[in-house]
């Protein structure tokens, strides 16, 4: 019996083995395989500190330990404490990066000082004392924390004796209703030449989950201080998909053009569409009736609550509309709101100037600056609305297509004609200057507004003139590497049927998101300074604050086999969005992707 039993382990042994050789992408997921996370390790200690194990410790005062959950996660924490007192024997820390471990958690508000969040005091029930029996702690429910990696334990400098943590378990947030995390992709990218571009993807695929929150997590606003509150209302219903587990925890348009399409490849119809859904059922909600305007962030933010406006981010919301059409070929939803999406895109066309650009006259954007006027990225962004949307009315009303595709039609005249500087190989940021933004020359090549190949090849060869060893400068926000806009240049280099340089900007920018110093690891950065520092947006808004920096955020090229790997342009013909399933060569190196909606398809190139 006892032969049969070891026989049939090793069975089962080969078996997953011979699973695991047929998966081999499996090894790169960062998901856990349950809901309950635990710590993988001891990150540090210091003062009075005895480790019994990975999640359990005794502290005297003044001690301190740091546990490592190895990924980002979210929620709540719970464990057993023994303590001789019950106010406050220990505070609990968060932070996502290892730089700012410590008695005091990252910032979800901006302060020069890091001092918004601090910590939180555990304070247990006065008949929660005892020095045998122990008491389960969970945090509180408003002090669900968006994301985190590492959970700093400091005992009280008053406490007498000791006190006894054991069985640190985080209770996972992030997409609810999901039993086993790991288990949630239907979508996948291999190659055995590049784990670069493997982990890359699996970062960018787990950046989105733990964007997928609860729907009552938002950041209470106005924002608790010290401390911190997450339990606003995040829009019309849960799951939705956020900006950032940290922060901002908010529906952005601009956001969701790179993190829509990455959740429906990632996670597919199940998981994948519906807190995309939910997102932009908010912002059609809130959609302003006269004018047609979509809001510049759902109503969890200052932004929302101040009346805040942005033409970029209105024209964002409809790409990620019509993406949503593209992907999920759902109609009903397209029909319900039509008569929404055409104010919408009426809105764009009755902001167009007699030179055929679109004038921004609301300019909240990314943060960059120059806003204003006949901006390249706008008009870019706008293009690729009117196209999209001139495709889709084709079945519902066609002189309202032909209306739009001939206005696309002479804005990218217009676009050519005014802000075209052969001389430099790229376009203006508008008709007023010279400056050769990133944002608005990569958008312009993806959204198809270049006259060739060679034209869309020169402004992919000039936009590496801000490469620096991390990743592009961009010259629209000085100091700044922005993996939002650079993943837009990835994306027009691919265009461009220059793959060679898209997968080398891959390597640069996000193999430092994921290896750098004081990265997270597992997901990944909102933003960098040009010297590889999370002092991002300093003086454009994060008043030199780097703890604020989010460290999984849906600033991330999009996680699609389709335009990044499986079908690059110079190995073979684009691959229609609906073969989601490819394997092919790309040059020397091999790649093999797919999505759970598609069955796959091979080539042998």
């Amino acid at each position: 019996m006892l032969l049969l039993f070891l026989l049939f382990g090793a069975f089962l042994l080969e078996l997953t083995r011979a699973v695991e050789s047929l998966t081999p992408w499996t090894q790169y997921i960062y998901a856990p395989d349950s809901r309950t996370p635990t710590p993988i390790s001891i990150k540090q200690t210091t003062g009075a500190v005895h480790v019994h194990n990975k999640a359990s410790a005794t502290l005297q005062a003044n001690g301190q330990i740091t546990f490592d959950f190895g990924r980002e996660v979210s929620g709540h924490i719970t464990f057993s404490i023994i303590s001789p007192m019950p106010n406050a024997p220990i505070s609990l820390a968060f932070t996502e990066s290892p730089q700012f471990i410590g008695a005091w958690s990252d910032d979800t508000g901006a302060s020069p000082f890091s001092d918004w969040d601090r910590a939180l005091s555990v304070v247990l029930p006065s008949n929660a004392t005892s020095p045998t029996s122990p008491y389960q702690y969970t945090t509180p429910p408003e002090r669900y924390r968006g994301g985190f990696r590492y959970l700093t334990v400091t005992a009280n400098a008053t406490l007498v004796g000791s006190v006894k943590v054991s069985g640190v378990t985080c209770l996972l947030g992030y997409q609810p209703g999901v039993q086993n995390p790991q288990k949630a992709y239907r979508g996948y990218f291999y190659t055995p030449d590049d784990k670069v571009l493997v982990r890359t993807w699996y970062a960018g695929a787990y950046t989105v989950q733990t964007n997928i929150s609860p729907a009552n997590t938002g950041r209470f606003l106005p924002q608790v201080r010290p401390g911190w509150a997450y339990n606003a209302s995040l829009g019309l219903d849960g799951p939705m998909l956020l900006d950032g587990a940290k922060r901002d925890r908010a529906v952005w348009p601009g956001d969701l053009g790179i993190s829509a399409p990455s959740s429906y490849l990632a996670f597919g119809p199940k998981y994948g569409y519906e807190s995309v859904v939910n997102a932009l059922e908010t912002l059609f909600y809130f959609q302003n009736a006269t004018t047609g305007m979509f809001p510049f962030a759902g109503p969890d933010t200052n932004s929302f609550k101040n009346g805040a406006k942005s033409d970029t981010y209105h024209s964002w919301s409809l790409i990620a509309i019509a993406d949503y059409s593209l992907y999920s070929g759902d109609e009903a939803f397209i029909s319900r709101h039509w008569p929404n999406i055409t104010r919408a895109v009426d809105y764009i066309v009755s902001t167009i100037t007699p030179d055929g650009l679109q004038n921004q006259a609301w300019t909240n954007d990314w943060a960059r600056q120059g806003g204003g006027g006949l901006n390249s990225a706008l008009n870019a962004i706008s293009y690729g609305v009117l196209r999209a949307f001139s495709s889709i009315a084709l079945s519902r009303d066609a002189t309202l297509a032909n209306k739009w595709n001939s206005t696309a039609d002479a804005l990218k005249a217009s676009y050519n004609r005014i802000l075209w500087d052969d001389s430099v190989g790229l376009y203006r940021d508008n008709a007023t200057t010279s400056l050769a933004p990133q944002d608005g020359n990569a958008l312009a090549v993806f959204f198809g507004l270049t006259n060739s190949t060679a034209q869309a090849r020169k402004v992919s060869q000039g936009l590496t003139k801000n490469w620096n060893d991390i990743g592009p400068v961009t010259p629209e926000l000085p100091d700044t590497i922005s993996p939002f806009v650079s993943s837009w240049e990835v994306e027009a280099h691919f265009a461009a049927e220059e793959p060679e340089r898209a997968v080398q900007l891959i390597r640069k920018l996000w193999g430092y998101a994921l290896d750098g110093p004081n990265m997270g690891g597992s997901t990944i950065v909102e933003g960098l300074s040009a010297n590889g520092s999370l002092y991002y947006r300093s003086e454009a808004g994060y008043n030199y604050d780097p703890a604020y920096t989010s460290m999984a955020h849906f600033l991330v090229h999009r996680t699609d086999p389709e335009s990044h790997y499986a079908s690059l342009r110079s190995a073979c013909d684009i691959v229609c969005r609906k073969n989601m399933g490819v394997r092919s060569i790309y040059r020397d190196r091999r790649a093999e992707a797919g999505s759970g909606r598609f069955r796959d398809t091979s080539w042998n190139i």
